[in-house]
């Protein structure tokens, strides 16, 4: 069995729609943490075991969840199941519409965009309707700025991480931003966001 790897990147618009479903989410969530069955998985998830299987099977499939091993008990034959990565991360590409099949990831992304935007109004920011089109566009290359350059470090890393979770998400923002810092791009889309922020 080949070790865990940190990251995997997925460039696959069909391998990335397999993340918009709640419970295939929930599978590779536990089998990053855990070696499970399908059955431990169904009573975990209050799932049968039919769609624990036909979620497991696409996810398979797509090279996102391997089998580690075969337990005999009695007539039966339990496999023990494990995520292939710690993190998966969803290509900017994809979130951009850029390849072709993409294009529910990118309304997606734009989706989620919209939300953030409508959040600012939580922190006192009130923002006319011209402003709010101005701020999801700035918005939006903002976000697909970030995931490009945090894409970019992520595909530098050339050895398994000796770090636990909190630790490696600090790290990646550290290095993201560092990265970001010299992109004028991303440095004029903050300087515009600031601009319609202050009013």
């Amino acid at each position: 069995m080949i070790d865990m790897r940190d990251f995997m990147i997925i460039k696959d618009p069909e391998v990335a729609k397999l993340f918009a479903d709640e419970c295939r989410r929930s599978i590779l969530h536990n089998l990053r943490h855990f070696e499970m069955t399908p059955c431990q998985l169904a009573k975990l998830l209050n799932k049968n075991v039919s769609s624990i299987m036909h979620h497991l099977n696409a996810l398979e499939k797509a090279g996102l969840v391997e089998q580690t091993k075969s337990v005999i008990k009695g007539n039966l034959v339990e496999r023990y199941y494990r995520a292939t990565a710690k993190h998966f991360i969803i290509s900017y590409t994809l979130s951009e519409g850029l390849v072709p099949g993409s294009e529910d990831i990118a309304q997606w992304s734009r989706e989620m965009c919209r939300k953030a935007v409508k959040g600012l109004e939580a922190f006192g920011f009130k923002l006319s309707e011209e402003k709010i089109r101005e701020m999801l566009d700035l918005i939006e290359r903002y976000s697909h700025l970030e995931q490009a350059a945090r894409e970019e470090i992520i595909s530098q890393c050339t050895s398994p991480i000796p770090i636990e979770h909190s630790s490696l998400k600090l790290l990646l923002s550290f290095l993201t931003d560092l990265s970001l810092y010299r992109n004028q791009e991303f440095l004029d889309v903050l300087n515009k966001c600031w601009k319609i922020l202050e009013g």
